[in-house]
């Protein structure tokens, strides 16, 4: 009888040993999955630096290509702002003249 419990003993033991082994393979296999997720992740996430830092140097390359035209721009926008007031001033000149000349034109013809 004792050769009877000590078979089930060890058939119990067996029973908790696989048990135990199953837990072990599918917590490596699930390890191995979430690592892999992982790697796939960190792979994205580098592909998308690199594309974000070559569209980074594109964008200072074409500032700097840009750069003379807009200071360009700048210089031409002065000149124009510069043109205004001159015209402003010449505009204002002669509308000034003109009243003056019709006040001296009234009063020579009496008006």
């Amino acid at each position: 009888m004792t050769e009877g419990t000590s078979e089930r003993a060890i058939g119990r033991l067996e029973g908790k040993l696989d048990a135990l082994v199953d837990a072990v393979e599918k917590g490596q296999d699930e390890s191995k999955q979430g690592r892999a997720r992982i790697y796939s992740e960190l792979e994205k996430v580098r592909q998308e630096a690199a594309a974000s830092r070559a569209k980074v140097e594109s964008l200072e390359q074409q500032m700097a290509d840009a750069s003379p035209v807009i200071s360009d721009i700048k210089r031409w926008r002065e000149r124009f702002i510069g043109m205004q007031m001159l015209v402003v001033f010449l505009a204002g000149s002669a509308g000034a003249a003109a009243i003056t000349f019709w006040k001296w034109l009234s009063f020579k013809l009496g008006w």
